[in-house]
This record gives C-alpha cells, structure tokens and sequence, in this order.
C-alpha cells in the first residue's frame, strides 16, 4: 500500500534526525503493526511549502500507485501576504487532483503558528486567527471532496513546548511526532480501510507500489 505525504516541514518531519523517528515512518510502522499490511512510503512533501508549490508536489503523484495520500499544509501560507481564499483554491485543486487519481486523502488541518514559541509574539498574533480561518476552509473542503480529517495542532504544543517540541520552538521534537502519530493514526485506519474496501470490490490486491516491499520503509522522493 502506497502511503504519500505532501505539504511542508511538518509533513516532512523537520526537527528529528532519526529516520525511525519522522511521522511518516511512524505512520507507516504504525499501519503495518495494525494490519500487516506491506506500506511503500514516499515523502514528496518540502520545507517552506505553501498549497500553491504543493500543486508540485501533486503532480509528482502520478508516478506512484494510488493508496492513502496524507496532506499536511498550510501554515506557510499564513506567514505570507496572501489571501486565505486563494490559498483554499489551491487547497482544493489539490485535493480534487489526488481524489480524481484514485487516491483516499487524509487531511491534517493547518497548524496553528500560535502555539510555537519560536515565532514572535507578532508573527503569532497575525498568523494565529489565519491559520484558523485556513484550516476552517480546509476542513470543508475535505468534506465536500469525501477526504477524512485528522486533528491538527492542539493546546498541548503551547503548554508542554519543552517536551513536545524541537530546540527550534516551531516544529515538533521526536516525542511531538510520536504523539501526534497517534492522533491521526486513528483516521488514516478508517482510510486503510475505505480503500480495502475499495480493492475487494474491484478485484484487485492491496498492496505496496513495489512487489517485493515485505515491511514499511522510508524513502524520501
């Protein structure tokens, strides 16, 4: 089973060193233990990504047998100077491309930039109500197009920041990871199997993209 993340430094695990450690390969472990299912993951996401470079990121898809496409974007957008309702567009031209291609989304709603210590008091006065009015547009558009919503950052990042995140104050540490691992995992399950389902009623086989792929694995494309 193919397992696709896209969007920016979150989705790619900035602020760990392990590669056991990033929320990809968490998730990818995590899936394989509950299911024995083989999981081919393939992290396309970027640092600095905003929903209009993810469009790259989109495209990229194509080269990969459909499966569970996990996105995780958005709070580089409200750091910019660009308006929320464009950035939703672009939001759901994405996820309109990655369900038209045949693959189940899981939608991780923009992080709130308030709950990092990292950023200015300013920068996190200004990002803070954009990243909820983003993730407010995000979340209905993941219902409109049928994709499945995860949580996204809660008040634990800002109450426990020493524990739950990294030294940069912005991105989770190994132990935010591991936790929010077991937030969404819940709902990429439900994704596993909607898309078991899915592959029972074709005919086909669920499986990872490679064949030989007998275990999770990590590869960064």
């Amino acid at each position: 089973m193919t397992l696709l993340l896209l969007g920016d430094s979150l989705a790619m695990s900035i602020g760990v060193r392990e590669p056991g450690e990033t929320f990809g390969a968490r998730l990818a472990q995590a899936v394989t233990d509950a299911t024995d299912l083989p999981v081919d993951l393939r992290v396309l996401a970027r640092a600095g990504a905003t929903t209009n470079l993810m469009q790259q990121q989109v495209a990229r898809a194509v080269d990969h047998r459909p499966g569970i496409a996990v996105v995780v974007v958005g709070s580089n957008d409200t750091l910019l100077p660009v308006p929320i309702g464009r950035c939703a567009r672009y939001f759901g031209h994405a996820l309109s491309r990655l369900r038209d291609g045949g693959w189940e989304v899981v939608v991780v709603p923009c992080a709130d930039p308030g709950n990092a210590p990292g950023f200015r008091t300013l920068v996190r006065w200004i990002a803070s109500p954009r990243a909820r009015k983003l993730a407010g547009r995000q979340i209905r558009i993941a219902h409109y197009l049928d994709a499945l919503i995860a949580p996204s950052s809660v008040e634990e990042f800002r109450t426990r920041a020493a524990e739950l995140l990294s030294q940069d104050g912005v991105h989770p540490s190994p132990q935010g990871y591991a936790e929010h691992t077991g937030r969404v995992l819940p709902i990429l399950l439900e994704a596993v199997a909607y898309l078991s389902r899915s592959a029972s009623a074709t005919g086909s086989v669920l499986s990872a993209g490679d064949p030989n792929i007998s275990g999770s694995v990590m590869r960064p494309s």
